[in-house]
């Protein structure tokens, strides 16, 4: 029986010991070490003493505690709340500026890399997880979580907003993009990729252990109704912002778009995987059809642009018949496509439909057994021929020359750039760079017949000769006049035949005219 009081007086020192210890962290002092995540020892101590208090009054052995329970009870949410205040504080303080971001992209390939150790504010320390999940445990089990769930929601959601605004995407309707400059766009879109490989493969993730580990035994909170409640708002507007471009009108914009097609691609089976659930299936869908308008996009895009270097008559030809500004802009646009040559040709599926209205070059594409992109490519390089050839529609002799020196340059550029880009070659084929060689070699022979034609002139004995009764003879006057001429004309024949800009067709004309022939020279 001695023992018995014994053992009942050990009991109730214990359960004293904790109601004090209970009731000495009431003060805001105390308070504080329990949110504080450097002393882990105190803050288990506290859980030791609630949980003894919470033991006696279940075995209804031992009464009067239940206000020291209570008290703990209230203590822990306080604590709860108290833990995912701190952890959010530092989330707003900053943002990251569109350039800021952009800038720390050099590559369309360190998207994942950079977004996955990018380091970050918002997040929960290991500490604070142990704490908040132990708090979950404890009121759990009494029955007193109340309305700890929903705080953890708002606060969590709070956060992953936070660092979501940071990248200062905002709410960008078509019109609003459509309006920024190129390189604005661009910068645009690689913020959106940066913020977008961010939040699936660091912020997402990590909200989704937090969830599993704080929330691990309490039925009550679920995968929708806690975590996707929190991650949905920023998984919204990534769709809306992506969606917006998916409008555009701009070709001039096809290959930021082109980046952030590539980017959704790639964090798409992420999005399937993380919304999967019934409830939130809208935001998988709405991904999977900004992918799907995305592609369509592009082929539109690319279709502009044919459609323009096609129909582009805003400049005439250089007086010096040098480079015209379209030539190369629309090289340096297929390099560019050539960047994207894996992307493309899973894009572009189907072949020209659109006549060039020369029955030559369509029944070339007809024939051809390249790739679509491929062919695509080879429309533009066609239409581009063919407005050069338009752009060169003159009568007057000195004119008709400087046409033909403006096709040979233009056309041994095109050529050239084919000739120097294996990638190029490789999708375009050999067989249609041959076709653009004789196109040069047309001008060629028009140029060299036009240059024959007034050296000729100048040679004739037409009005050199004067007749007497008993002499005929050749009048010096008019053969220094005839020979002024000649000189004058050679000498502008040698400043036009200056501005061929291709050294091998320059020493290949040289030979062709001071032969006289039309002999095809071998190149």
């Amino acid at each position: 029986m001695k023992t018995v009081l014994n053992c009942e007086d050990i009991k109730l020192k214990r359960l004293e010991s904790a109601a004090k210890l209970i009731i000495k962290f009431d003060s805001p002092l105390q308070l504080q070490q329990l949110i504080n995540h450097g002393d882990r020892k105190k803050f288990d101590q506290y859980l030791y003493a609630v949980d003894k208090i919470q033991q006696s009054i279940k075995s209804e052995m031992i009464y009067g505690y239940e206000a020291q329970c209570a008290r703990a009870m209230k203590t822990l949410q306080l604590v709860f709340k108290g833990i995912l205040n701190c952890s959010i504080q530092t989330t707003k303080s900053g943002s990251l500026s569109s350039t800021a971001c952009s800038s720390s992209i050099t590559s369309s390939y360190g998207y994942e890399l950079q977004g996955s150790n990018h380091t970050d504010h918002g997040e929960l320390s290991s500490e604070q997880v142990y704490r908040l999940q132990s708090i979950v445990e404890m009121l759990h089990s009494t029955g007193c979580l109340g309305d700890c769930i929903e705080v953890y929601i708002t606060s969590r959601r709070s956060a992953v907003d936070a660092r979501f605004l940071r990248f200062c995407i905002g709410e960008w309707t078509t019109n609003d993009l459509q309006s920024l400059g190129c390189e604005e766009f661009a910068a645009k879109i690689r913020t959106w990729i940066l913020a977008a490989y961010k939040c699936y493969y660091s912020i997402f993730p990590g909200e989704k252990q937090y969830y599993e580990q704080i929330f691990d035994k309490v039925r009550a909170v679920t995968y929708d109704n806690c975590f996707l409640a929190i991650i949905k708002d920023a998984a919204i507007e990534l769709n809306n912002f992506a969606n917006a471009v998916s409008s555009i009108a701009s070709f001039q914009k096809l290959f930021a778009v082109l980046e952030l097609y590539k980017a959704l691609v790639g964090i798409s089976p992420k999005i399937q995987n993380m919304f999967h659930s019934e409830s939130f299936a809208a935001i998988s869908h709405c991904a999977s059809n900004t992918t799907d308008c995305l592609r369509t996009l592009v082929r539109n895009l690319i279709m502009c642009f044919e459609d323009t270097v096609l129909n582009e008559r805003l400049n005439s030809p250089p007086s010096k018949g040098t480079i015209h500004s379209l030539t190369e802009y629309t090289m340096n646009y297929v390099a560019s496509i050539l960047l994207y040559k894996e992307l493309l040709t899973n894009i572009i599926v189907s072949r020209p439909t659109k006549s060039l209205g020369n029955q030559e070059d369509d029944n070339f594409l007809a024939a051809s057994n390249r790739t679509p992109l491929g062919l695509h490519i080879i429309w533009i390089i066609m239409s581009l021929r063919i407005n050069l050839e338009g752009k060169t529609c003159f009568s007057e002799d000195s004119l008709l020359r400087m046409r033909c020196i403006f096709l040979m340059n233009n056309v041994c550029y095109i050529t050239r750039t084919i000739k120097e880009s294996p990638e190029l070659l490789e999708i375009i084929g050999k067989e249609y760079p041959l076709r653009l060689s004789r196109n040069v070699w047309k001008a060629v022979e028009d140029y060299i017949s036009s240059i024959l034609q007034r050296v000729l002139y100048c040679l004739r004995d037409d009005g050199l000769n004067y007749k007497f009764p008993f002499f005929n003879g050749v009048s010096k006057k008019s053969l220094k006049k005839r020979l002024k001429t000649f000189n004058a004309t050679f000498e502008e024949v040698c400043m036009t035949h200056s501005y061929v800009l291709d050294m091998q067709l320059a020493g290949q004309l040289d030979k062709l005219i001071l032969c006289g022939s039309l002999q095809k020279p071998g190149r």
